[in-house]
């Protein structure tokens, strides 16, 4: 049963002679992530939806940085297993912060338990002043800007999607993506693999609700070999992996493709 966050309980939530005023990680659950480069908080569904809609957000400035602190209906706002700060620092970096929306539930939490004992070690502290943000976001990455160097269908594909309204971010590496996971994987442990180069230059390219990607001549897609015959592209809130999307053939016309994508989306108003 979901608990209603009237009913949440305020500061420490272990009892009397297990409370210690200090934690090793700031925690918020939900759709909010962190930027660490600048602080502050943005909603990543919203910013998503932007994104696939072809407007400036978080996703398409250079400007912002996000570190590993960002997971899957989690973000981190501080996360030290062996550095704790006290409760009264941690309150001062969570009101710092800029853009958490008032009435959001933060917790202050430990890297260590009570072997034997069921007890919370967390603070749980709930944001009661707004910070705004003061950020107009823009297109400025630079793979906006670039274009296929080896591939003139790709160029010319390229050129008719942003005529119409889409975005498209041109890469000239061909990153391998399980390689490019394991080697995120791999930093976050202290590690470093080297990341596998495909043959070919890349566009992943947004627009009209969908996420579109294509590589150049009969080259496969970060890996994903359903690039090399195809162009891949879904729907906002419908893309997991591009072996799991729609497909146009590469054969098909440049003015067709352009008319496929913005055509309305299956799952949404537009």
């Amino acid at each position: 049963m979901e608990i209603k966050k009237e009913n949440i309980k305020l500061g420490h939530q272990a009892p009397k002679g297990y409370r210690k005023n200090e934690c090793h990680h700031i925690n918020i659950q939900g759709d909010l992530h962190y930027c660490w480069s600048h602080d502050f908080v943005y909603n990543s569904v919203e910013e998503e939806r932007k994104l696939y809609n072809a407007e400036p957000c978080y996703y398409t400035d250079g400007r912002f940085y996000t570190g590993f602190v960002n997971f899957y209906k989690e973000t981190y706002l501080y996360n030290h297993r062996f550095q704790p700060i006290s409760i009264k620092s941690a309150i001062r970096r969570t009101l710092k912060c800029k853009g958490i929306p008032v009435g959001t539930i933060v917790n202050f939490n430990k890297s260590y338990y009570h072997p034997g004992k069921n007890i919370d070690n967390s603070f749980v502290f709930k944001v009661k002043k707004e910070n705004p943000i003061d950020i107009k976001f823009e297109i400025n990455k630079p793979s906006y800007s670039a274009n296929f160097s080896t591939c003139e269908r790709s160029k010319e594909l390229t050129d008719a999607l942003r005529a119409n309204g889409f975005i498209v971010s041109v890469f000239k590496e061909n990153d391998n993506f399980i390689s490019s996971m394991i080697s995120t994987a791999a930093a976050l442990n202290g590690g470093e693999i080297e990341i596998i180069k495909e043959d070919g230059e890349v566009a992943v390219a947004y627009g009209h609700g969908k996420k579109i990607g294509f590589s150049s001549h009969d080259n496969n897609l970060f890996g994903y070999t359903y690039g090399v015959e195809s162009i891949l592209w879904d729907e906002f809130g419908c893309f997991d992996k591009w072996s799991r999307c729609n497909q146009i053939s590469k054969t098909t016309s440049v003015e067709e493709v352009v008319k496929i994508l913005m055509e309305p989306n299956e799952h949404t108003d537009e």
